[in-house]
């Protein structure tokens, strides 16, 4: 019985490991193919929120999830939010199990892991991890928010603030939300979908809910 429980717990663990292994994957292809960090000769730097705090409820409707086809009003509103994906849209539209893999990846992200920065540092990459309360703290009058930039600048030595929420699973496809602010007037929030073909993770498509 001793044996059985070992051998379960040793699974598990390197189930998690797996697990972990593919988060960090996908994180740094947000990094290096969405953010473009990482690829020119001079080092970037930027601050990772240690844990992501969810803003909206852990509820990413992206399209009217109860029908069992999408929507002309749908496929229009995804063409922006998709950045003009229509290779994506036109997946969509014809596969209903792609349908459904949206809406699961999208609806639930209430559970956020802290983010072990160590795994994400590249070569050209340069990864200071604060917390969400410390970075709160830089805006807590609104009417200083220039000023509040200013200071993570000058403390940091970066205006690019990164965030991840944790990664959801389905069969072959993953998804995750990141957001990034740069500025009063500068940030974005996103949801990543990916997909593994030949055993290896490909970003999909990626869907935008606020921009500054």
């Amino acid at each position: 019985m001793k044996k059985i429980i070992l051998l379960l717990l040793l699974l598990g663990q390197l189930s998690f490991s797996q697990v972990e292994k593919d988060d960090y994957q996908l994180y740094s292809l947000i990094l290096t193919e969405r953010l473009k960090l990482g690829n020119n000769t001079e080092k970037d730097k930027i601050v990772l929120i240690e844990q992501f705090k969810d803003k909206f409820d852990g509820t990413y409707h992206v399209f009217n999830h109860e029908n069992d086809s999408i929507t002309n009003s749908d496929l229009i509103f995804l063409y922006s939010m998709t950045y003009k994906d229509t290779t994506f849209l036109r997946r969509l539209t014809k596969e209903k199990d792609l349908r459904n893999v949206v809406v699961q990846l999208t609806s639930d992200k209430s559970e956020h892991p802290k983010i072990n920065a160590e795994l994400l540092q590249k070569p050209l990459i340069e990864i200071e991890t604060i917390t969400d309360k410390k970075y709160d703290k830089h805006f807590r009058k609104l009417r200083l928010i220039n000023r509040g930039w200013k200071g993570i600048e000058r403390e940091y030595g970066t205006n690019k603030v990164v965030r991840f929420s944790q990664v959801n699973y389905y069969k072959q496809f993953a998804s995750t939300y990141y957001a990034i602010n740069c500025g009063r007037l500068c940030g974005a929030g996103n949801i990543v979908i990916f997909e593994r073909i030949d055993g290896k993770w490909k970003i999909l498509t990626e869907i935008n809910l606020w921009m500054a």
